[in-house]
């Protein structure tokens, strides 16, 4: 395994969210690699981020043809745009089917499964900010 997967995996463990962040570019990475996919150049800063954001787009998974996930469906698999300005794909939990929608606010959590962690997001309250822009 490559060292930037190990730091990201570690990080995850620990409960924190830290991703890649280009110097050149000034922009965070996300999925972790060895180049910034805009400049190509070397990564090597890690930054911690909020874990907050909101649904970009998402789908409602009725069937799953992978068999670790066949007894969870129906499920909740969204594009998350997190405060940092990327977006990242994670399951949604504590969320009823029908009250997912896009703009809603979501905050980080983290599962473990098959001894590893994995990073998923819940429905959080909108701040005051976010309300007054709706």
């Amino acid at each position: 395994m490559t060292y930037y997967k190990n730091t990201f995996d570690q990080k995850l463990a620990a409960g924190e969210l830290w991703l890649q962040f280009c110097a050149t570019c000034q922009k965070f990475v996300f999925y972790p690699r060895s180049l910034c996919p805009s400049c190509w150049q070397p990564l090597t800063d890690w930054k911690p981020v909020s874990g907050r954001g909101h649904v970009h787009s998402y789908t409602i998974v009725n069937i799953s043809v992978l068999p670790e996930f066949k007894e969870k469906t129906p499920y909740i698999y969204a594009l998350i745009e997190l405060e940092e300005g990327f977006r990242m794909p994670s399951s949604l939990i504590n969320c009823p089917l029908d009250e997912v929608e896009v703009g809603m606010p979501v905050q980080i959590t983290f599962i473990d499964r098959d001894s590893k962690t994995l990073p998923v997001f819940k429905p959080r309250e909108r701040t005051v900010a976010e309300a007054i822009s709706l």
